[in-house]
């Protein structure tokens, strides 16, 4: 059989971009080497609890996320952030939580910045911007806009805790492009800040579902049953004539006319290796340090903390290893049951991979230690797992622009032959759905005109005149 299309890898950007060419009409198969779909999105209930095992949350800024939970019903599953989210909080090196309130103003306002570092706030807004063009890290864009101290207190242990990285390695193009546009339309991040609307700083624009993240590429799946293969391991790609041949571990041959990689950045280099060196050149240079997820119970009474926050980012050097929390009782309802809380810690990233990579007992175990004494916790957790990724969130380091370039090029070099995924423009869970939709409208515009030149030479094969028209990209008629 030929396929029209095969996506490889059942994440939720294959998942996503498998959905939307099954609604265009299109043939295709979904290939994921484990036997369970979703990629790092899995939720799991435990004794009343919900833990995450991957990403938590999705971004309602990006249409595209919105329009996807709306098609597949989830709407009604959807669930926005509890009420008691009203500080962020940060340790510092003295080991203890500094809370700062979400309003723009916060940083002004507390004393976890020192008299000098908030008049430097204060002075960004005479500060001349920098061309367009210069990526920076975001360490330097930061010391440079708001001065070093606010660089190592705030955009390090935030680049951190939201991408496992260095701040002084991430570009900032491609991790904060927004900061970015910012500066060049305020010349001023502050002005920019103060002319945005109510209400939309980060925390206020997430959103889950009832039953955890894992509801969506689950219901991706139930949307194109029977397109999906488990288990199914592809060892290689060639080129042919009509399009790409997919060898696989134990599911054989398959034919398609375009290919849709939506693996890891490693995978990706393997399988592209033999087709496109520069393309796999980019993906194999793109790092994905490992990190775990430990999840804790405990009851209501045992925790003086008030956890009126998403969570809380740790700097460098602020002692133990948890780099970041998430308090997801207090972020969603339904995390815990009645009279209980829970929380999510993060270790390793960048800075710490032994850290991640530490026997599941112990780490779950120097965790609520450190938990303890930060949260005014009294006994021990009522429940306790771990997750470890030896791959976690990949690292858009100075450079990245470049490396996007050869592989969002891929297609020109290669016909039919995409990549979407996490490594490209942006790591959250609504930025894969966004890129997943439009590399599907590529290929879809692809094979319609694909189908156009392959009728017109039939024609003319047959002796039958066509008529002298030109064609869009999706093969219809203007």
């Amino acid at each position: 059989m030929m396929y029209d299309a095969a996506i490889i890898g059942g994440g939720i950007s294959g998942l996503t971009a498998a959905y939307d060419l099954h609604r265009r009409g299109r043939r295709i198969v979904v290939l994921e080497r484990r036997q369970q779909i979703g990629g790092n999105a899995i939720s799991e209930r435990i004794s009343g609890f919900l833990m995450e095992h991957g990403p938590t949350t999705l971004n309602a800024t990006v249409p595209q996320a919105v329009e996807l939970s709306r098609e597949l019903g989830l709407s009604a599953e959807s669930l926005d952030l509890g009420p008691a989210v009203r500080k962020r909080y940060l340790r510092d090196r003295d080991d203890l939580l500094h809370g700062i309130s979400v309003h723009p103003a916060g940083f002004f306002l507390s004393p976890y910045l020192s008299i000098s570092a908030r008049l430097s706030l204060v002075g960004e807004m005479f500060r001349p911007r920098m061309s367009a063009a210069e990526d920076e890290s975001v360490h330097d864009f930061a010391t440079r806009r708001f001065g070093r101290e606010f660089a190592d207190k705030v955009m390090a242990p935030l680049a951190s805790g939201m991408f496992g990285g260095d701040s002084h390695r991430l570009s900032l193009h491609a991790t904060f492009p927004k900061l970015k546009k910012m500066e060049q339309k305020h010349g001023s991040l502050i002005r920019g800040v103060m002319r945005a609307r109510v209400g939309s700083e980060p925390g206020k624009r997430l959103f889950s579902f009832r039953d955890g993240i894992a509801m969506l590429p689950q219901r991706l799946a139930r949307a194109i049953a029977g397109s999906v293969q488990t288990g199914a391991a592809v060892t290689s790609i060639s080129k042919r004539a009509d399009g790409y041949q997919v060898n696989t571990h134990k599911h054989g041959v398959l034919r398609a006319k375009a290919i849709i990689l939506a693996v890891q950045p490693h995978v990706a280099a393997q399988l592209l290796g033999p087709l496109d060196i520069d393309a796999a050149s980019a993906a194999s240079r793109i790092d994905a340090p490992p990190m775990s997820v430990v999840f804790l119970g405990y009851r209501q009474d045992q925790v003086g903390h008030p956890l009126d926050s998403l969570g809380f980012l740790s700097v460098r050097d602020a002692g133990g290893i948890i780099a970041g929390a998430q308090f997801c009782s207090t972020m969603f309802s339904g995390r815990a049951p009645d009279g209980f809380i829970s929380v999510s810690a993060y270790v390793g990233g960048c800075g710490n991979r032994d850290g991640a990579r530490m026997p599941r007992d112990e780490l779950m175990r120097e965790v609520h230690g450190e938990l303890a004494g930060l949260l005014q916790i009294r006994g021990e957790p009522v429940l306790s797992r771990c997750r470890q990724w030896d791959r976690s969130l990949p690292q858009y380091e100075l450079g990245h622009g470049d490396r996007m370039d050869a592989l969002e090029t891929l297609c020109q070099r290669h016909e039919g032959l995409h990549v979407t995924g996490n490594y490209l423009k942006g790591v959250s869970v609504a930025n894969c759905i966004g890129q997943a939709r439009r590399v599907a409208s590529d290929v879809d515009c692809y094979l319609g005109a694909a189908k156009v030149s392959t009728d017109e030479a039939r024609c003319c094969g047959s002796g039958v005149r066509t008529p002298d028209r030109r064609y869009d990209q999706t093969g219809r008629a203007p």
